[in-house]
């Protein structure tokens, strides 16, 4: 197995959240209470319209009103949302960055419709899957592709491999290289969109879902898309492995026993997702909070959903939180905690790297190097003795020209230091003639 590590350069980015109102359907009778202004302002309007000015200007109202990276209105479609908040990450994967886009909100607030959509209107995960394989179409390096899909289910806090017909219980592991990873889970290796996309609607068919009061086909369960893009250099760098990973989550919506009037095994799903949703919940806060003010404890352990979105949360991720809401008045409460969430998520920071590894060289190959290496250091080892010789003979023949040149001044020293003498008694002859003349 190729060993994969991220590089030593980070950068640092902000989760990015998307707001995404979906139409009011035939049932719902009320009225739409939500405004999206500008593509970023979304208005939650009050639903009582008994209230009048008074309470509005002494704020007994409650209209709420947030502020988002991307805002869509009722009239928007998937293709739009893609476009304008997620296609810039899928390019990335390519490159080998990872990138997490997931799905949050209440039941029948448009979800699965958002990431799975229809036909006409394809959602998120359909588009994305497309673009990686458009981007490794077009490169027009000699790098050679490699694309894995896994699909994988938590239904009541256990997780199910989708693309295996009779999936037992799978377990998390923690892998020191890899991180959270699923064990046994099914990995298949695709050529194509098409080949994915028949696995997703496979995957699709086997999750859980049942029919409740709030929404017709409610997912049960919360579903993990992971398709990884593996990239080797031929050229440049013919044992580099870059790997970009793409994670595509669509969570199950939280509900209320009493808007759905579930009872049973119903119930005890509600109650399971409720629970997983509010172990991300609170992920979410202590995030948040770890922006403003610090160091915080985030419980990731608290259920298998938020340990498999850890590296999408806080890790070496790009996310891209897309929050779905229903417009209508009897959805409000559910309608602003949704809103309450995306706004804290905004606060959370990801840690941006490629991964970057290298392959495993089978033994033969490391023999040839070490081969062609030994022979090299003989060379080297030949060159550098006939350097040395070659420097001793230069420094012999240096030294004796030197011990010549020192005699030679040795001799000229003595010969003038005589010089000198001779010309001192000389001198000295002359003085005393001098004397003995000027006494006679």
């Amino acid at each position: 197995m190729p060993s994969i590590k991220a590089p030593g350069m980070k950068k640092t980015t902000t989760l990015t959240v998307a707001v995404k109102s979906r139409p009011l359907t035939e049932r719902e009778l009320g009225r739409n209470i939500v405004r999206v202004h500008d593509g970023k302002e979304v208005l939650v309007l009050d639903p009582d319209l008994t209230k009048d000015y008074l309470d509005r200007i002494q704020n007994r109202t409650k209209e709420k009103k947030y502020c988002f990276d991307h805002a869509f209105g009722p009239e928007c479609s998937n293709l739009d949302v893609y476009n304008r908040c997620i296609s810039s990450t899928i390019s990335g994967v390519v490159q080998g960055l990872n990138a997490t886009i997931f799905a949050y909100g209440s039941t029948g607030s448009g979800k699965t419709y958002t990431m799975v959509g229809t036909q006409d209107d394809p959602g998120l995960m359909v588009l994305s899957l497309h673009t990686v394989f458009e981007l490794i179409k077009k490169d027009s390096s000699s790098d050679e592709f490699e694309v894995n899909c896994s699909y994988l289910e938590v239904y009541n806090e256990v997780i199910y491999d989708l693309l295996e017909k009779t999936s037992g219980h799978l377990e998390l592991r923690e892998d020191p290289t890899q991180g959270i990873v699923v064990a046994g889970l099914r990995s298949i290796k695709v050529r194509s969109a098409d080949k994915i996309l028949e696995l997703l609607n496979l995957g699709n068919s086997r999750r859980k879902t049942e029919s409740t009061e709030a929404n017709a086909t409610s997912s049960r369960s919360h579903a993990v898309l992971e398709i990884t893009v593996k990239r080797k250099q031929k050229s440049k760098y013919p044992n580099q492995l870059i790997r970009g990973k793409l994670a595509l989550v669509d969570l199950a919506g939280s509900e209320r026993a009493s808007e759905t009037n579930s009872g049973g095994q119903k119930l005890r799903d509600g109650a399971n997702i409720n629970r997983s949703l509010l172990a991300l919940a609170n992920c979410i806060n202590a995030l948040g909070k770890q922006q403003k003010k610090g160091l915080a404890y985030v419980p990731y352990r608290n259920s298998k959903l938020t340990r498999i979105l850890k590296d999408g949360l806080s890790g070496n991720s790009q996310t891209i939180m897309v929050a779905a809401i229903s417009p209508a008045d009897g959805q409000y409460h559910h309608t602003v905690n949704t809103l309450k969430y995306a706004n804290r998520a905004k606060e959370i920071k990801t840690h941006i790297q490629k991964n970057i590894g290298t392959i495993d060289t089978h033994v033969s190959d490391y023999q040839r190097m070490i081969d062609s290496l030994q022979v090299e250091v003989c060379r080297l080892k030949k060159e550098l003795a006939e350097k040395e010789s070659q420097l001793s003979v230069r420094t012999t023949d240096k030294a004796a020209a030197a011990d010549d040149e020192l005699s030679w001044l040795n001799v000229l020293s003595c010969e003038t230091s005589e010089n000198v003498q001779e010309r001192i008694n000389l001198q000295k002859a002359l003085f005393e003639l001098e004397e003995t003349n000027v006494r006679n």
